[in-house]
């Protein structure tokens, strides 16, 4: 898996979702906005003008000497009979009595289903209402409908029932938000192509200085190997040849030189494993091997250190184990862990190997343990002991001689093998490292 690859890729799709999701949050925000301006800007335009008609209605029947009767003001055309409350549906007087005047009425073939709306209706004061009229089970009106109680001498003389056909109003506005939903559904495109271009752009200068930086760490690391390995060269013979002559002092400032040109020479190593992971140069070898004796010479390889530092070490299965996968691969994961443990387990600790197969009818799965009871790895920094140059306790890294490239390269070719690794730690009880690699069935 290639770490540049994923880190780039990953930072353009976060960038590009969350610039989408704040486009989308933007849009909905002013279509809702404008929407609710417009419905409530309309709204109101047409309450004025009802209650202003409503008004008008009230002084007329409050200055009205005659009694009014059904039968002489009882409207059946198609005009209203006052210029001013042109466009309105209906105007019902409902008298104290509860006799009905019908002053102006633009469809009696809905009187029975607004008759039923207005009688049940009985205002404290003046009201507005919006109200749905089906006049078929395919066809409604929607209608605002203003009422209020009206008195002459302190004395109630009825309610006024005042309606206006506010279906095209409705429909006009239901079009415009599908315009608008629909020009910023354009927008949004548009935009999102745009921030995906900018993000390029915006990327490409980083990912150009990114392999700039690891070219020159490559050819750093490649220039170093040399020098290193011919300063290495060098102390061997001096050590050899004029080892006799050298005092107690001389001698530990010569095992000083070799440890940190050792030291030296792993980082560089180092540093060039993850470059070529990284680039994807890292090739695998897959070959049959039997993963026990591969444990056994890995132990063997920290025999000495382990005694100097009175640790036991334990592989507690004992089975031999067919595999077919990168053997070089998995030596270096495991050496990587053991080095780590060997590390952070005081003396008189104890470190544990333990491995086992579990397959099903589809796959086959490698379990391999690495544990220890050493000084652990505190809960909120676990997340991060496998991130580059990182290390949990700096002052303790450097005496230890800690780069902090260890489980980061463990972690580079866990995945590179399919696989993954999981950590479970305590503080001053141990850690216990977990590695599962898929392997193909019947592969023994």
């Amino acid at each position: 898996m290639k770490h540049n690859v994923n880190v780039f890729s990953t930072t353009k799709k976060n960038l590009s979702q969350y610039n989408s999701r704040m486009l989308i949050v933007f849009l909905l925000l002013f279509n809702i906005v404008i929407s609710v301006f417009l419905f409530i800007n309309m709204y109101n335009e047409q309450k004025v003008t009802m209650i202003d008609i409503a008004k008008q209605e009230i002084k007329e029947l409050q200055t009205d000497g005659e009694e009014l009767s059904n039968d002489q003001n009882h409207t059946t055309g198609t005009e209203s009979t006052n210029n001013n409350t042109q466009g309105v549906l209906l105007t019902y007087f409902l008298k104290s009595n509860n006799e009905l005047l019908i002053i102006d009425e633009f469809s009696p073939q809905m009187r029975t289903v607004l008759l039923k709306i207005v009688e049940n209706w009985k205002p404290v004061e003046m009201e507005v209402k919006y109200q749905e009229v089906e006049i078929s089970k395919e066809d409604s009106v929607y209608l605002l409908i203003v009422s209020q109680n009206v008195y002459e001498h302190d004395k109630l003389k009825g309610t006024i029932y005042i309606g206006k056909d506010i279906t095209f109003l409705r429909n006009m506005f239901i079009h415009f938000l599908f315009i608008l939903l629909g020009i910023s559904l354009i927008f949004f495109v548009i935009a999102l192509v745009v921030g995906r271009v900018m993000t390029k752009r915006a990327m490409d200068p980083i990912i150009k200085t990114y392999h700039l930086q690891s070219e020159f760490i490559a050819d750093a690391s490649h220039e170093l190997r040399t020098p290193l390995s011919v300063v290495k060269s060098g102390l061997d013979v001096i050590e050899y040849e004029e080892g006799n002559k050298f005092s107690a002092f001389s001698k530990s400032i010569l095992s000083d030189l070799k440890e940190e040109i050792r030291s030296t020479t792993q980082l560089v190593s180092n540093l060039l494993f993850l470059i070529r992971s990284d680039s994807g140069e890292q090739s695998s070898f897959v070959e049959h091997f039997d993963l026990q004796e591969l444990m056994q010479q890995i132990l063997r390889s920290f025999h000495h250190l382990s005694e100097t530092k009175k640790i036991k070490l334990d592989l507690q299965t004992l089975t031999p184990l067919g595999l077919l996968t990168d053997r070089e691969k998995l030596k270096q994961l495991l050496y990587i862990l053991m080095d780590n443990a060997m590390k952070y387990t005081p003396s008189n600790g104890k470190i544990s190997i333990y491995y086992e197969l579990k397959s099903d009818q589809q796959s086959e799965m490698l379990y391999i343990v690495v544990s220890d009871n050493g000084i652990g790895i505190p809960i909120e920094q676990q997340e991060r002991i496998f991130d580059r140059f990182y290390r949990v306790d700096k002052s303790r890294s450097r005496q230890s001689g800690s780069s902090g490239l260890g489980l980061p390269i463990g972690k580079s070719i866990v995945e590179s093998l399919n696989g993954t690794i999981e950590v479970s730690s305590s503080l001053d009880k141990g850690s216990e490292f977990t590695i599962m690699i898929p392997l193909s069935k019947n592969q023994n």
